[in-house]
């Protein structure tokens, strides 16, 4: 049996509890918010086509080089290890570089002579510099594996804060000159650079005065275990099978061109706007919850072998967040219903409100909801699995994903765009529907899977909220009206405080006392 945790250790978990992490969260909102506003006034500014290369084909290289690369190692490295293992889990990022150089070599062959090429200039260009940046970004690697093994949670939200808005706003001014892929050429080049020397700028500051867990230098590596070997291997696979599940109807438009670039520009802009939610609402917090969790539970032991407080204290936290996403998803989706073409409205203008916009953003949002629960529940699930319990899951991923595929093919071709955001909600409900069944049989029951779900009366008051909402859309919608518009916002904005009041009142104290931990003035005074 494990002992059960000490003062010190206690004291260790609380420094890695994301609470410490959501502090900052206001800030980060606020930079991503402009971050966000920028990207909107830019659609004003290039064609659809060239937001359909830019934000489908180029990114989707960078992002694929990016996550296959560093994903295994994270999940691995992340893990709670002695400090002899972590020499060898140093010499094991090291060495992931120039492999790392093969795949990007070889992916960006593919998109220059393979892909069916745009009619855009600086196409050639584009891909050479996002897959060298997807390369390059590795060498960041060591340093962020550090910071968060040290608990310094903050540190890629700095990073990535510096490096999104200096890319931002050096693609918004070269965009007044040219309204070519150009701009976003540089500013992936300006974003891959400040990325890599934040990082390394802010180990050498954290890291002054502290030998403990130091990156072993390139010229001092080690003999790296089998079993790293082993898991590191298992976690490609699973990575590759989760970004085929997770970016699918990328790679459908990528490689079988099922819709045009332009049609592209437009569910990347709609998409976008969409992943505002989860990337401010979600990501972060499952990024730093995956760390609390994994140096909470030991990996590939029993649960009756885990500690008792540490195990409760998981089940408590995970049965509240998945709660909090439930409510959080089910809000959305409802709204989203009233709001989706102002929302596209006062984002892209005109241009984008009468497309097929705000048809896609009314889609996105049920996807929103089902991206909250599967996010939450696999952020356990990936943090608490044993190696073998991994590669099962491989094995169990790779029909669904070719499945996924297909389906993605077959939707498209029938609904459109439409048809890869309803490829990628049944997607997340397979996902979930694995996660949770291994946290059923982790906890031994389904308690935390009935916490997940609202009560009667919060359903009914958001039922009735989102009715009102949609029966004002109705009516103003006939007059086409500037007021119109107005007055519509502000009635779903009142209904929406009065919702998350009653919410409140019906929620009980251990759900009250979860969102009062994640306010930072709360924080604070609980410290003093």
């Amino acid at each position: 049996m494990l002992e059960r945790p000490g003062v010190q250790e206690r004291l260790s978990l609380q420094a890695l509890h994301p609470q410490n992490y959501l502090d900052h969260e206001r800030k980060q909102v606020l930079f991503k918010v402009i971050s966000f506003l920028a990207n909107g006034y830019l659609i004003r500014l290039v064609t659809t086509e060239v937001l359909g290369v830019v934000y489908i084909r180029l990114a989707l290289l960078h992002a694929t080089i990016q996550i296959l690369s560093r994903e295994p190692l994270r999940k691995v490295c992340l893990t709670k290890h002695t400090p002899e293992q972590w020499k060898q889990l140093s010499s094991l990022l090291w060495i992931s570089m120039p492999l790392s150089s093969v795949l990007g070599t070889l992916l960006t062959l593919v998109w220059v002579y393979l892909l069916e090429r745009p009619d855009q200039s600086y196409y050639t260009l584009g891909c050479v510099v996002f897959g060298v940046a997807g390369v390059l970004e590795m060498l960041a690697e060591p340093p962020h594996i550090y910071l968060l093994n040290h608990q310094h949670i903050r540190a890629p939200i700095v990073v990535e804060l510096v490096s999104s808005l200096t890319q931002t706003a050096v693609t918004v001014i070269i965009a007044h000159f040219s309204s070519s892929l150009l701009p976003f050429i540089i500013g992936m080049a300006v974003y891959s650079c400040l990325y890599i020397v934040v990082y390394w700028i802010l180990y050498i500051l954290k890291s002054r005065g502290n030998d403990t867990g130091r990156i072993t230098p390139p010229t001092q590596l080690e003999p790296i275990s089998t079993h790293h070997i082993s898991l590191t291997i298992s976690f490609f696979v699973q990575t590759i099978l989760k970004q085929v599940l997770t970016m699918g109807e990328e790679y459908v438009m990528t490689f079988f061109s099922v819709i045009s670039f332009a049609q592209q520009g437009v569910f990347s802009t709609v998409s976008k706007l969409a992943a505002i939610v989860v990337r401010v609402g979600f990501k972060h917090v499952e990024d730093s919850y995956y760390v609390f969790f994994a140096q909470m539970i030991h990996r590939g032991i029993p649960v009756q072998n885990q500690s008792a407080d540490a195990v409760a204290t998981c089940r408590e936290t995970l049965g509240n967040l998945l709660r909090f996403n439930s409510l959080f998803g089910i809000i959305v989706t409802i709204y989203g219903m009233s709001y989706a073409r102002v929302a596209l409205l006062l984002y892209g203008g005109y241009q984008l409100a009468n497309s097929e916009g705000p048809i896609l953003l009314l889609w996105h949002c049920p996807y929103i909801a089902v991206c909250g629960i599967n996010g939450v529940s696999e952020c356990y699930y990936f943090a608490t699995m044993s190696q073998r319990e991994v590669e099962r899951y491989n094995w169990k991923l790779l029909p669904f994903s070719v499945c996924f595929l297909a389906l993605s093919v077959c939707l498209s071709y029938v609904f459109g765009s439409v048809g890869f955001i309803l490829a990628n909600i049944g997607n997340m409900l397979i996902r979930i529907t694995f996660s949770m069944r291994y946290i059923c049989q982790y906890f031994g029951g389904y308690d935390v899977l009935h916490r997940a779900i609202p009560s009667v009366p919060e359903l009914a008051l958001i039922l009735v909220c989102g009715g009102a909402c949609l029966l004002t859309k109705f009516v103003f919608d006939l007059t086409e009206s500037f007021l119109g518009h107005v007055l519509h916002v502000i009635i779903g904005g009142l209904s929406f405080v009065f919702l998350l009041k009653m919410v409140w009142q019906c929620e009980d104290s251990s759900f009250k006392n979860f969102l009062k931990s994640l306010n930072p003035v709360v924080l604070k005074s609980k410290a003093e």
